[in-house]
C-alpha cells in the first residue's frame, strides 16, 4: 500500500491570522479522519479551500488542494487527483516551500503508479526524494523510498523492492506516526509473500496489522487481511484463505477505497475459480473488472480479463472467454510494449554509458597496447548492437518455431551452444515443458521434466529470479544446490547459464546455454544474455498468446459448424417427411408459390396432381404398419422415378401425395403424367410373398386455368380426386367448373 504522510502547513506565517489557525486546524482534522469516509473527507476540503482561497491564505489553500488530491486518489478519481496535485505543486513552488514540493511531487508519483505509468511515477518519486535528501527531512525520504520499492515490487523485483522497503524503516523518524511503520511493514510482508516466504511474510503483516488496529488505519487492516489470505492459499489452506479475502473486501468496502476493494476482489475470484466455484468466481471478477475500468487502473483490470478468460474458458463458454483474453492480451501488449521499450531504452543508455567509458579507456591507453584496447571494445560494442538486433527481431514474429530458431543461430555465433533449451514453466504442477531442446545441433524431443527444488538448477533460477552462472560444475554446484545435480537426458555441461524469463511478476520459463567444458562463460557472457532474456520472455510469452488465441478460435468454429449442421438438421426436419423424405405440406406451400411465380413471369401452366392410395388400409390391417410404411416409401420412389426432376413430388397426409408439374403448356402434357402415376401405383407389390395392387386416385387442377391461388387450387386437385375416388376409383379427373 502507498505511503501518504501529513501535508503540514509549509511555510505558513509566524503569526497566523485567528481564521488561518483555524483553517490550518481543519486541514489537519481531515487528514486524521480521511480514512473514515473519503466522500465525507472531500466534501469537508472543499469548503476549507473556499474558506482559504476567500482570505488569501495560499499555505492553507495548498494543504487543502493536497487533502483533496488524495480523497480523489483513494476514491478512484484519477484525473480530478491529478488536477487537485499539480495546483498544490505550482502553490508549494511559489511559496518555496521543498516539503510541500516533496509531498506534491510524491502524490504525483503514487497516481502514477496507481495508473501503471511507472516510468512517469519513478521520475516523480525521484524528484521528491531529492527535495527530502537536500532539506535533510528523513520522513519524507523513508515515505519516497517506500514508494519507490513499489513500484520495484510491481515490476517483479521483489529483491530490489525489498531493499527499498528496508532502508525506508530504518531511518523513519522515532516521532513518526505509525500508519507510516505500519505501510512499510505491509509492505515488507507483501514481497515475502511474492517471495513464497510466507513465515516471514505472516510475521511481518502480524505486526503491520497491530500497528494499524492500534490507531484505527482501515485502509491498511484491510490490505493486511487480503495478504493474510493470500499467504494461506500459498499454503493451500483454501478455507482460511477465502475467510481473510472476505473480510478484507468488507473492511476495504467501509473505507470506500477501491483500490484495494479490486485486490482484495481479484483474489477471491482466483481462489474461487481453484475451488470451482464458477458462477461466483464469474460475479466477482466482473466486479472487480468494472472497478478498476472506472478508476483507469490499467495493471489491475487486464488481471481481471485474464481470469474472467480463465473461468469462462473452465466453464465452456469459449466465445465469451476468447472475448476477455483479447482484452487482456491487448493490455497486456501495451504493458508488454511500454516494458519492451523500457528494455530497448536501458541498452540503449548502458550502450551510451559504455561507449563513453571506453572512449575514456581507450585516451587513456592509447599507447599502451592500443590496437589490443580497441579491437575489445570494438567487439563490446558490436555485442551490445547485437542485444537489440536480435531483441526486435525474436519479438516481431508470434511463432515459437521461428522465434527458437533465429535466438539459436544468433547465439551459436557469439558463444558455445554444446546445448540450447528454452523450456515453459507450469506452476501447478511444478514442472518444465521443453519448447526447444537443441544438443550438438540436433533437435531432441524432451517430455515434461519435474523440478526438485533441492537438485535442479531451473528450480533455483524459477524460485530465485535469478541467473544461475557456473564455471565449475564440480566446484560450484553447492551454491544452488542442496544435493547432487539432476541431469535426466544427455551429457551434462560443465559450465553453463541459466536464465529466467519473467513477464512483469511472473517466471513464465527458463533458457539455458551449457558447454561440455570449464570455464566457457564469462562475466561479459552473463551480462549479455542477462540483457537479452527481456526480450526472449517477450517473445516466448506473445507465441503462448497467439497459440491460445488460435485454440479458442478452433473450439469456436467447431461450434459454428456443429450449430450450422444442427440448424440445417432441423430445417430439414421441419420442412420434410420424416417417412419418406418428401417435402411436407409447409414446404409444398413454399415450391407451389415460387412455381406460380415462375409461370406468370414465362406464360407457362403449372398441373397439381392430388394423389390418394386406394386400398391403403387393408394392407396396414393386414401385414401391419411397418409393412404400409414400406409401402409408402416405395410408392414415394416411384412417384419420383417417373416425374421429370423439375417437378416435385410431397407427401401431404397419411396416403395422399401432390405433385406439382412445373413448365406445361396444357392438358395433354398433364394427362400425360397422370396416366405414368396411375401406373406405377397399380403395379403389384411383393409383401410377405404375396402379390399385392392397391392403386390410386388422381385429381388434376391447372394453373392458372383453375385459378390462381394455391389454397384455392389445391382444393379444386382434391375435389376432383374426390369425384375419382367415390365413382370408379383408379383412375384420374380434371377439376371441372
Amino acid at each position: 500500500m502507498t505511503t501518504r504522510t501529513k501535508p503540514g502547513n509549509g511555510a505558513n506565517p509566524k503569526e497566523p491570522r485567528p481564521v488561518a489557525a483555524r483553517i490550518d486546524e481543519l486541514n489537519d482534522r481531515v487528514w486524521n479522519q480521511m480514512f473514515d469516509n473519503f466522500e465525507a473527507a472531500l466534501s469537508q476540503a472543499r469548503n476549507i479551500l473556499a474558506d482559504a482561497e476567500r482570505i488569501g491564505y495560499r499555505e492553507g489553500t495548498a494543504y487543502a488542494q493536497l487533502n483533496i488530491a488524495w480523497c480523489h486518489s483513494y476514491l478512484g478519481n484519477n484525473e480530478e487527483a491529478r488536477i487537485a496535485f499539480e495546483k498544490a505543486l505550482e502553490l508549494y513552488r511559489d511559496l518555496d516551500d521543498p516539503v510541500g514540493r516533496s509531498k506534491a511531487l510524491n502524490g504525483l508519483g503514487v497516481l502514477s503508479h496507481n495508473m501503471s505509468r511507472y516510468e512517469r511515477a519513478l521520475d516523480y518519486y525521484t524528484q521528491s526524494l531529492d527535495e527530502a535528501r537536500r532539506h535533510g527531512f528523513r520522513g519524507r525520504e523513508a515515505s519516497t523510498l517506500n514508494n519507490i520499492g513499489e513500484v520495484c515490487a510491481d515490476l517483479g523485483n521483489y529483491k530490489e523492492a525489498l531493499d527499498y522497503f528496508l532502508k525506508a524503516y530504518d531511518i523513519i523518524p522515532e516521532e513518526k506516526n505509525t500508519e507510516q511503520k505500519a505501510n512499510i511493514l505491509l509492505n515488507i510482508g507483501k514481497s515475502f509473500t511474492r517471495l513464497e516466504n510466507y513465515d516471514l511474510a505472516e510475521e511481518f503483516i502480524r505486526k503491520a496489522l497491530e500497528l494499524a488496529e492500534s490507531e484505527s488505519e482501515r485502509v491498511v487492516v484491510a490490505s493486511a487481511w487480503d495478504v493474510l489470505g493470500r499467504i494461506s492459499r500459498g499454503l493451500g489452506n483454501l478455507t482460511t484463505a477465502e475467510e481473510r479475502f472476505r473480510k478484507a473486501i468488507a473492511l476495504a468496502e467501509g473505507t470506500k477505497s477501491r483500490r484495494e476493494i479490486i485486490e482484495a476482489l481479484l483474489d477471491l475470484g482466483s481462489l474461487l475459480i481453484d475451488r470451482g466455484s464458477l458462477g461466483e468466481a464469474q460475479e466477482v471478477l466482473e466486479r472487480a473488472a468494472r472497478t478498476s475500468e472506472e478508476i483507469h487502473a490499467k495493471a489491475l483490470y487486464y488481471a481481471a480479463y485474464e481470469r474472467l478468460a480463465e473461468t469462462h474458458e473452465r466453464k465452456g463458454d469459449y466465445k465469451t472467454a476468447l472475448e476477455y483474453f483479447r482484452r487482456f492480451v491487448r493490455h497486456e501488449r501495451e504493458i508488454q510494449n511500454e516494458d519492451t521499450t523500457r528494455k530497448i531504452k536501458d541498452v540503449q543508455i548502458q550502450y551510451e554509458v559504455e561507449r563513453t567509458q571506453r572512449e575514456a579507456e581507450i585516451y587513456r591507453l592509447r599507447n599502451i597496447e592500443l590496437k589490443e584496447k580497441t579491437e575489445s571494445l570494438e567487439q563490446m560494442n558490436r555485442q551490445m548492437l547485437t542485444i537489440s538486433e536480435i531483441g526486435q527481431r525474436i519479438t516481431s514474429s508470434l511463432d515459437m518455431e521461428t522465434v527458437v530458431s533465429t535466438l539459436y543461430d544468433s547465439l551459436r555465433g557469439l558463444l558455445v551452444t554444446d546445448l540450447f533449451a528454452i523450456a515453459l514453466y507450469d506452476q501447478a504442477s511444478k514442472s518444465l515443458k521443453y519448447a526447444a531442446y537443441i544438443q550438438d545441433g540436433r533437435r531432441i524431443p524432451r517430455e515434461s521434466v519435474p523440478l526438485d527444488p533441492k537438485r535442479s538448477f531451473a528450480a533455483w533460477c524459477i524460485r530465485q529470479d535469478q541467473p544461475v552462472f557456473i564455471r565449475d560444475l564440480n566446484a560450484e554446484y553447492r551454491n544452488y544446490l542442496q544435493g547432487e545435480p539432476k541431469f535426466f537426458l544427455g551429457k551434462p555441461g560443465l559450465s553453463f547459464i541459466y536464465l529466467p524469463l519473467s513477464i512483469e511478476k511472473k517466471v513464465i520459463g527458463v533458457m539455458t546455454v551449457q558447454s561440455y567444458n570449464k570455464e566457457s562463460y564469462t562475466e561479459q557472457h552473463l551480462r549479455f544474455l542477462v540483457a537479452l532474456a527481456p526480450f526472449v520472455a517477450i517473445a516466448v510469452e506473445n507465441s503462448l498468446i497467439h497459440d491460445r488465441l488460435e485454440e479458442l478460435n478452433r473450439e469456436l468454429q467447431r461450434e459454428k459448424e456443429q450449430l450450422e449442421r444442427a440448424t440445417h438438421q432441423i430445417s430439414y426436419l421441419a420442412n420434410h417427411d420424416s417417412l419418406t423424405g418428401l417435402p411436407n405440406r409447409r414446404l409444398l406451400f413454399e415450391l407451389l408459390r415460387k412455381s406460380f411465380d415462375l409461370a406468370r413471369r414465362s406464360g407457362s401452366k403449372v398441373g397439381i396432381l392430388y394423389v390418394d392410395l386406394d386400398d391403403f388400409k387393408p394392407i396396414n390391417d393386414k401385414f401391419g404398419h411397418l409393412t404400409g410404411d414400406r409401402v409408402l416409401v416405395e410408392i414415394s420412389e416411384r412417384l419420383q422415378s417417373v416425374l421429370r426432376a423439375s417437378d416435385t413430388v410431397s407427401r401431404v397426409g397419411g396416403d395422399e401425395f401432390v405433385a406439382v408439374l412445373n413448365h406445361v403448356r396444357g392438358k395433354a402434357d398433364v394427362e400425360s403424367a397422370a396416366r405414368k402415376v396411375l401406373a406405377v401405383c397399380d403395379a403389384p407389390f411383393e409383401l410377405m410373398g404375396e402379390s399385392c395392387r392397391i392403386g390410386a386416385s388422381l385429381g388434376i387442377s391447372i394453373f392458372p386455368d383453375d385459378g390462381d391461388s394455391l389454397e384455392a387450387l389445391l382444393h379444386c386437385a382434391d375435389s376432383a380426386m374426390y369425384t375419382i375416388k367415390h365413382s370408379t376409383k383408379k383412375g384420374y379427373a380434371f377439376y371441372a367448373k
